[in-house]
Parts: structure tokens; sequence; C-alpha cells
């Protein structure tokens, strides 16, 4: 029986992980893709002298694109295990009855 809870725990880990990268990759694919209309716009109707401004929010989301890498797809498998303590933790305190 705990092969199968260890191997369910795996599989359950290894699936979060591929979520995880996969939201990683969808928010990297909006970042490009918005950020390149967003370059062009403002190469079309913004002065040359006032283009630098362009760059705050390119490279204030690509900030928030590496700490979501960061957090949350470098240190997946370890966020997995966290919950994994915490929902074992509840339920020893479930099962624990009062006399």
């Amino acid at each position: 029986m705990a092969s199968n809870l260890e191997e369910y725990q795996r599989l359950f880990r290894d699936s979060h992980i591929e979520t995880e990268e996969t939201l990683w990759g969808i928010h990297v694919l909006i970042y490009i893709v918005l950020n390149a209309f967003w370059i062009m716009v403002n190469m079309i109707f913004v002065p040359s002298r006032y283009r630098w401004i362009l760059l705050y929010p390119v490279v204030g989301w690509g900030i928030m694109v590496f700490v979501h890498w960061w957090f949350y797809v470098r240190n997946a498998a370890s966020l997995c295990m966290r919950k994994e303590e915490q929902v074992r933790s509840k339920a020893a305190v479930r099962t624990i009855k009062p006399e």
C-alpha cells in the first residue's frame, strides 16, 4: 500500500511540475507577443526622444516573468512537498479523536 501512495505522490509531483512549466511558458509567450506589439506601436506613434520610456514596462514585466520562474517553476517540487506535508498534518489532527 505504501508503494502505491509513494507512486501516487511522485506522479502528482511530476504533474504539478509540468503544470507550472506550462503556465510559465504561457506567461513567456504572452510577454513576448504583447511587448512586441507594445514596442511596434510605440515606434510608430511616439516621438523618438520619448522612446526610452517604453523600456519600463518591458523590463518590469520581464522581472516578474523571472520571479514567476524563480519561485514557481524552479521550486515546484519543494512547493508540492510542502503542500503534501500540510495535508498530512491536517489529516493527523483529524484522526486524533477527543476522549
